[in-house]
């Protein structure tokens, strides 16, 4: 899964990925989504193997320990998960078996927030009828997927860098957009929802 584990004080810089990209094991990973609409914004993760079964699926936000378990999201504005203050600031990656291919991440954004979620420090186990239950509720009957040309591999940008700290500041057309963006057509008045998969290598390492 996208595990928050302890870390010193070490530095790092970020660089893109594109949804083609392929990871490994122990990869640190930074979820950055800027949101058409203002709502609360949720994070499933899933394993999927070889077999093409998946694991149980696991709220990997919001916790109490990313963003102070604050998922209130605004139009335009970018958030980070984790965010720069948190400790440590990026997930990383961990395999759970040899045969592990994908971290399906499931995207949701709720106009309002979800009842009966009580969040902790760590990621909480969801039941398969409940996300079952939303994904034929809210999901989209189609979704298209537009990747930055020549965007992967680029390094973290000061503008970026500054969107994702500041609680005002906002990209414009003249700052670097964003490296993938998912088209969706969500049923009227209904949460948005978006599945991406997150890609190791042939050995998963």
């Amino acid at each position: 899964l996208l595990v928050q584990d302890e870390t010193g004080s070490t530095q790092w810089t970020p660089e893109r990925v594109s949804t083609a990209s392929r990871l490994r094991s122990g990869d640190r990973i930074r979820l950055t989504i800027e949101s058409p609409d203002t709502g609360y914004l949720y994070v499933i993760d899933r394993e999927r193997y070889a077999s093409g079964k998946r694991g149980a699926p696991q709220l990997i936000f919001p916790t109490t320990r990313t963003r102070d378990g604050d998922n209130n999201v605004s139009a335009g504005k970018l958030v980070e998960l984790p965010g720069q203050e948190d400790r440590p600031n990026f997930f990383s990656l961990r395999p759970s078996r040899p045969d592990q291919v994908e971290e399906d991440l499931t995207i949701l954004l709720a106009p309002k927030r979800l009842e009966g979620l009580q969040i902790g420090p760590k990621a909480m186990a969801l039941t398969e009828e409940t996300v079952a239950q939303w994904e034929r509720q809210w999901g989209a009957s189609k979704t298209e997927v537009f990747e930055l040309q020549g965007g992967a591999g680029k390094a973290w940008s000061t503008p970026e860098q500054q969107a994702g700290a500041s609680a005002t500041r906002v990209l414009t057309q003249d700052d670097p957009p964003p490296q993938s963006i998912y088209r969706v057509l969500p049923k009227p008045g209904a949460p948005l929802l978006v599945n991406l998969q997150l890609r190791y290598g042939a050995t998963g390492k």
